[in-house]
């Protein structure tokens, strides 16, 4: 899958990664839609390399093994979990079940 590194600068390079497996809370969203926030440009000051996006709408591609609220095919909005590798600026992203939801119908 590509996934949009952020760098100081702000540059931005893609790459290609693997698709990652949610955790047994976590949910794996095929993305359709991710936002920008200032933020993920001003992180970039504090590390060098970052692979971001916190926001994210999408379908659910799969889910861990303790996720009973989504199951695959559903319409989602989550939060991703800062700091860390498999956000929203990529094809797939991970998010925990406790920051996800319905999305209201005007959005996907």
């Amino acid at each position: 899958m590509k996934e949009a590194i952020n760098h100081v600068g702000p540059k931005v390079e893609i790459g290609e990664f693997s698709i990652p497996e949610p955790k047994d809370d976590q949910i794996l969203i095929k993305a359709i839609a991710s936002d920008t926030n200032l933020k993920d440009w001003k992180v970039t000051e504090f590390a060098a390399m970052l692979i971001e996006g916190d926001d994210i709408a999408g379908i659910i591609e799969k889910v861990g093994a303790n996720v009973i609220e989504f199951k695959p095919g559903d319409r989602v909005a989550a939060f991703f979990e800062m700091l860390i590798p498999n956000g929203s600026y990529a094809e797939y992203a991970i998010a925990w079940g406790y920051t996800t939801s319905p999305p209201t119908p005007d959005i996907l």
